[in-house]
């Protein structure tokens, strides 16, 4: 019978007791140091998240290659600051002027209406100025005049207006802008300008642009080409247009030796109001009369006459009838 190689081969060494230094309780050991640094990094590491990647969208993304430049950046600057809302207030300080100017045109054909004359003195107009402005006439004469609007917040700038055509129409302060006869013009208030920048952002994607919010939306274009003549009461309309009749009259006279029996002959003397029709009644070499419809009130007029007329006319409505040559009344 053959020895038993097969286990001498498969373990050649005699069998001893471990000890504590043996292979067995140093691989123990290594594995348990291993498993509590792994434990130590994971509650360090708890904390630490990796950042997830933003949801794609329809949104535009923009990448900013604005560089920062001192100069561009105080340029932006300044056109955060004042430009657009300077400009506001100008516009809005220029519309006080017109309004201001137009209640002027008013108060003067009044004037005029009552007495055959223009004024320069406020107090008998009972005209102020719209708040913090100044009125200031330029010129005034018994056939028209002319007014300059300024406000202390528009440095160098004013609005102009003028009435009557005995002399050239009024400019303005900076721009030399002229207008026509009862219309207010102004120096343009300042436009904004954009301060310079970069190159625009890259659109990496694009959307549907959003519709402009109020404040973005273009302001609307200021609408201010109608005579405030028009804006006078049709009663004072007429009446102004017979006592500038009167006056034509006085001139026609004085060149011709008769009185005008037809408008015509006045047609480029002065600006009538619209809606107003004067019709001469009689005229000759010593007298005349004529009346004044408005096509705002039908069945009233006024009247007026001048002179050794054969028969003083009477308003149509009132059949009133002038006391006195060359001063028009009316229909109530």
């Amino acid at each position: 019978m053959q020895p038993d190689h097969d286990h001498e081969l498969s373990d050649p060494t005699p069998h001893r007791r471990p000890s504590a230094g043996s292979a067995p309780a140093r691989r123990a050991s290594s594995l348990a140091l291993v498993a509590s640094t792994a434990l130590l990094m994971a509650a360090s590491c708890d904390g630490l998240r990796v950042p997830s990647l933003p949801a794609r969208s329809s949104e535009t993304i923009t990448l900013d290659t604005q560089p920062t430049h001192p100069v561009a950046a105080k340029a932006a600057q300044r056109e955060k600051r004042t430009p657009r809302a300077d400009a506001a207030l100008e516009a809005q300080r220029f519309d006080e002027i017109r309004r201001g100017l137009r209640r002027l045109v008013v108060a003067e054909e009044t004037y005029y209406a009552e007495t055959g004359a223009y004024t320069d003195d406020l107090a008998r107009l009972r005209f102020k100025p719209e708040s913090g402005g100044e009125v200031r006439f330029l010129w005034n004469t018994r056939g028209g005049w002319a007014a300059s609007g300024t406000h202390p917040g528009v440095a160098g700038k004013d609005c102009v207006i003028f009435v009557g055509r005995e002399r050239t129409p009024p400019s303005t302060k900076r721009d030399r802008r002229t207008s026509r006869e009862g219309i207010p013009v102004c120096d343009a208030p300042p436009s904004v300008r954009s301060a310079p920048t970069a190159p625009a952002p890259v659109q990496v994607a694009t959307r549907e642009p959003a519709a402009p919010t109020p404040a973005e939306a273009p302001a609307p274009a200021r609408n201010d080409t109608t005579s405030a003549l028009d804006g006078v009461e049709p009663t004072v309309q007429m009446r102004v247009d017979l006592r500038n009749l009167v006056r034509s009259q006085e001139a026609y006279f004085g060149t011709q030796g008769v009185y005008a029996r037809r408008m015509e002959p006045f047609a480029l003397q002065y600006l009538w109001h619209r809606g107003v029709r004067i019709t001469i009644l009689s005229a000759d070499d010593a007298a005349w009369a004529a009346r004044a419809t408005h096509a705002s009130r039908p069945g009233k007029s006024c009247v007026v006459w001048h002179g050794p007329v054969l028969q003083r006319p009477a308003t149509e409505a009132q059949k009133l009838v002038p006391d006195t040559p060359g001063t028009p009344v009316c229909d109530e």
